[in-house]
Order: structure tokens, then C-alpha cells, then sequence
């Protein structure tokens, strides 16, 4: 996995500041250890967060780490879109 411990800590702590109870993943090519650079593809599973708040999320979220290039994908916890299935059962790993 190619994310810094402060940045997993950062991701997980500023996503649970607005959603408690979120499920955090990542997923994409910041799993392939053999690969370099690439965006930071991250999946939230929530039914209190929208997609208004993903700014300030992604504000909030650069105030603590480097900016970089940070995808978010949004679903419900119990409406998975085939997207996020799709992700889930290529091996995403669950942050928190």
C-alpha cells in the first residue's frame, strides 16, 4: 500500500470528523507496491455524508497533507452503485 501513515491518518480522521460511522477504503493503484505515483482513489460508505461535502472534506483533508490528487467515490452503506461493488471485490482495503 502506497500511502504514508500520516496520510492514511488524515483521510481517516477527517472523513470520521463529519461520519462516525463511515467505512473508509482505498483502492487503484496506490494497492500495487510495484507502481509509482498515481492519484490516491479512495471509497467512503456512508449514509450521513453527500457530495456537497466532499469539498470540504477534500479542503479540510489538504490542511493536513501535501495536496495531491485524491479521488473520492460516495455511496450509500446499503445502495452500493456497481461501481462500488465492482471496487470491493477487486481488493480494496479497508481503512476504517
Amino acid at each position: 500500500m502506497r500511502i504514508q501513515p500520516e496520510e492514511q491518518t488524515a483521510i481517516v480522521s477527517t472523513i470520521t470528523k463529519f461520519d462516525k460511522e463511515s467505512e473508509i477504503y482505498l483502492f487503484g493503484s496506490r494497492l500495487d507496491d510495484t507502481k509509482r505515483g498515481g492519484d490516491i482513489d479512495v471509497l467512503v460508505k456512508s449514509d450521513v455524508i453527500s457530495r456537497g461535502m466532499l469539498a470540504r472534506i477534500e479542503d479540510e483533508l489538504f490542511r493536513k497533507i501535501d495536496e495531491q490528487k485524491i479521488d473520492f467515490v460516495l455511496t450509500r452503506k446499503n445502495e452500493l452503485t456497481s461501481f462500488s461493488k465492482m471496487v470491493l471485490a477487486k481488493g480494496a482495503v479497508q481503512l476504517w
